[in-house]
């Protein structure tokens, strides 16, 4: 086990003239990339070693660090491994000879310091000394790159990070598909989209499927007038443009009109409310629903993991009114002071940090835990809490197993200032032999996770995403609960985490398939079967004809294969 060594200020100082102190200038300090190895240090010292390096991350004028995912992008491992056979388990060697490979005491000795020091001083293994002095970062150190978004790029080189949207694509609003058209996270026209998409909830859950989808095609065609309209919408632009555009257009109009009769009843209105709101600055219908009871009621059991809009409306019929109705009906467990609790699984450890071992299962994320856990879902996370939990689920990951590469993807990946979960895709870098290596990787990830007392809880219907004989091989993922170490996040939040797990030949599909938002991947779907005759999912590019499979070499070559112009994913948000 690890034991912080005592150091003085002499000892501190002790390198040589390159890192005193009048060699640096605070002021000059680059990024330095840090990758824990964890092998042979406990919980407690990973805990303390992750929060040292985050109170580095955004000093200004002093040492500046960043936990990294990948030792490939480190400029610096920490290590308590001093042995060369036991260190191959968990490095490359060849990789280990292009590093600084240094004990934990380099962080402490260097934040006490603010300036990274010699690193020689600090070698790990005697026979890298050489190598480790030779590596060792200093103030000519290049800028970082290892972002928790540039990570995979870098190591794969998918050649998109400096694809530019063509103007073309930026102002075809009058586009059919959403995935032809450029939909940015706000618009001048928010506050109608709003309004539309209060029609389109209270349509879903109500069952009314059909309506639903054609209000959230009606919500991504008004947002996707937020390039061509920079100003709202007025009048004017309603009987000239809007008019025509795709499912708000004449037939639409007719439609509408025709509803009276019977024959269209559940065909979407969207121009109608469209209009009502240009003149009036209101849909009066949203006013309504926002005042039901029973809107109120089916919204709020729907915002429990786990109960979609059939279930929501079940229980209404049964007498249910409120999420503590639902309490009771599910036979939640109450303390003294009203607040739910969770079924005693809880993680127990070691005085020294290390989980006690059980023969649990990984509890079951069921609608139970969903109500215990509900406030804490409900909380926002932030953009930097998202980084947080990837370098640390990476770290994690590249212990176990040594050369895998990953992308957050969803609404952290479009932009989004703030997610209500967070998606990542992971793969393994080596191109021929990778979807061997991540076999089985699943389990016993989530498995480590929660040893690790990272984990709570997982879903038990998530697993394999699909049963043909290909996917079953090529992706695979697992929804669970996940939680920061109370020493890099006092609040110890749990935060739904779903980690999917693709086989490299089926990784871009993936990362375009789970980047989302929702209508732009039905559309993408829907343009690849109807446009040209291909089948698109988040494992590969098909061919319907022949089931020929692609496979795409870059998050590019989907676009390209499916005959559609490069969109940046931050403009892939054709939803609220």
């Amino acid at each position: 086990m690890y034991t912080r060594r005592s150091s003085s200020s002499s000892d501190r100082s002790s390198g040589p003239e390159s890192s005193s102190p009048g060699q640096y200038s605070p002021s000059g300090y680059h990024m330095i990339k840090v990758y824990i190895l964890q092998a042979k240090l406990d919980a407690t010292a990973v805990a303390e070693l992750y929060t040292l390096i985050k109170s580095c991350k955004d000093v200004p004028d002093g040492l500046r660090l960043q936990l990294c995912g990948n030792p490939s992008d480190a400029d610096v491992i920490l290590s308590n491994v001093h042995m060369r056979k036991r260190l191959e388990r968990h490095l490359d060697w060849d990789i280990a000879k292009q590093k600084a490979i240094v004990t934990p005491d380099w962080l402490h000795d260097s934040v006490a310091q603010q300036r990274p020091l010699n690193c020689a001083d600090y070698a790990a293994l005697g026979e890298l000394r050489e190598e480790t002095d030779k590596n060792c970062p200093d103030c000519d150190l290049p800028k970082c790159i290892c972002s928790s978004e540039s990570s995979k790029e870098s190591l794969l080189d998918n050649g998109t990070m400096n694809l530019i949207t063509s103007p073309h694509v930026s102002y075809n609003y009058a586009a059919r598909y959403s995935c032809q058209r450029a939909s940015p996270l706000v618009c001048p026209n928010q506050r109608l989209a709003n309004e539309l998409s209060v029609l389109r909830i209270h349509r879903d859950l109500e069952g009314k499927t059909v309506n639903a989808l054609s209000y959230e095609r009606a919500i991504a065609v008004s947002t996707g007038l937020r390039l061509a309209y920079p100003r709202v919408i007025t009048q004017a632009d309603l009987d000239t443009e809007v008019v025509h555009l795709p499912y708000l257009g004449e037939k639409i109009r007719s439609k509408v009109l025709l509803c009276f009769r019977g024959c269209y009843h559940y065909v979407n209105d969207a121009l109608t409310k469209i209009n009502e709101f240009i003149r009036f600055g209101r849909i009066e219908e949203c006013n309504t629903i926002r005042s039901s009871a029973r809107f109120l009621s089916l919204k709020a059991f729907a915002s429990i993991h786990g109960v979609g809009s059939t279930t929501a409306r079940h229980l209404y019929s049964i007498g249910l009114r409120t999420v503590e109705d639902m309490e009771q009906y599910y036979d939640v467990p109450i303390a003294d002071d009203g607040v739910p609790l969770l079924p005693n699984n809880e993680p127990k450890y070691t005085p020294n940090g290390k989980r006690i071992p059980t023969n649990d299962t990984i509890p079951d994320l069921d609608i139970k835990a969903a109500l215990v856990l509900r406030h804490e879902f409900a909380i926002s996370i932030s953009r930097s809490e998202v980084e947080e939990m990837h370098n640390l689920i990476m770290a994690e990951l590249n212990d176990l197993k040594p050369g895998c590469a990953s992308t957050i993807v969803g609404g952290y990946r479009r932009g989004k200032p703030e997610s209500n979960d967070v998606d990542i895709v992971i793969t393994h870098a080596d191109l021929r032999g990778g979807g061997e290596k991540i076999t089985g990787l699943r389990k016993r990830f989530v498995e480590r996770l929660y040893n690790r007392g990272l984990v709570s809880h997982v879903a038990r219907g998530a697993g394999f995403i699909a049963q043909d004989s290909f996917r079953w091989h090529s992706l695979e993922n697992a929804l669970t609960v996940f939680r920061l170490p109370a020493q890099v996040d006092a609040r110890h939040l749990h935060r739904r985490l779903d980690l999917i797990i693709a086989a490299p030949e089926a990784y871009w599909s993936a990362v375009v398939g789970w980047t989302g938002s929702k209508m732009f991947e039905r559309d993408l779907r829907l343009w690849a079967k109807t446009e040209k005759g291909l089948k698109f999912d988040s494992s590969a590019v098909t061919r319907r004809h022949d089931s020929k499979r692609f496979f795409p070499q870059s998050e590019n070559d989907v676009f390209s294969l499916l005959g559609l112009q490069w969109i940046d994913p931050t403009l892939r948000n054709a939803d609220i």
